[in-house]
């Protein structure tokens, strides 16, 4: 079936969008604005930009008036934030985070999340994500520009904060210790750590891989 996007009213596009392109990483975004006071609230429209700088981008959705989130304002104030990443055990914490709390209210305060100092910007930690990225604000872009419906965040990253457990001798990823959170469509989550996770690496160039495609044809079992 083809479902015209242009034909589409917002509440039927969306769970179709959403529903197939998944699993998406959350970013659980902590900001304060220029007096300190600290928002903490999750988004899943995320994903890693580039390595060079290193740049996280996250799609902040307005709200159904077209005005901004306090995470939007938030950045505008102060340019700078942190992007925790969320373990299954954070879940009911972190969906706390996405109620609509007032704006002069912090998720932070209200719900007694214990956070830590940052080590180059002014929003805090929470204490309790594995990974955290510190990050400076590139761009905030209302997106489409004649009628936003989303702001669109470059962040660029400042350091990266990473539990010790998560980390071998040499300093390297434990990819098989990671478990994070990642959100499908509807109510439905899903996370990194899977018994059915495989690795595959990359052909070594375009000969060996259609090399190694025309073997897979001929032996499909």
């Amino acid at each position: 079936m083809i479902f015209d996007c242009a034909k589409m009213p917002p509440e039927r596009l969306y769970p179709l969008l959403a529903g197939t392109v998944v699993p998406r990483p959350i970013a659980w975004l902590s900001s304060c604005d220029d007096k300190g006071h600290s928002n903490l609230a999750p988004f899943s429209f995320f994903q890693l930009v580039t390595d060079q700088p290193p740049t996280l981008m996250i799609s902040i959705n307005r709200h159904a008036d077209g005005s901004q989130k306090d995470s939007s304002r938030n950045l505008q104030l102060c340019p700078e934030l942190v992007v925790h990443l969320v373990t299954p055990e954070l879940a009911g914490l972190m969906n706390a985070t996405a109620a609509s709390f007032a704006k002069n209210v912090s998720e932070i305060d209200a719900l007694n999340i214990n956070t830590i100092p940052s080590q180059q910007v002014r929003p805090a930690k929470v204490a309790a994500s594995p990974v955290s990225f510190e990050c400076k604000v590139v761009s905030l872009t209302p997106y489409p520009a004649h009628q936003p419906s989303c702001d669109i965040l470059l962040a660029e990253v400042l350091c990266i904060d990473i539990a010790d457990a998560l980390l071998d001798d040499q300093h390297k990823l434990r990819h098989n210790e990671l478990d994070l959170l990642a959100r499908l469509g509807g109510l439905w989550y899903s996370h990194s750590r899977q018994p059915d996770n495989f690795q595959l690496a990359r052909p070594a160039s375009a000969d060996a891989a259609v090399k190694s495609q025309t073997q897979a044809d001929s032996n499909p079992d």
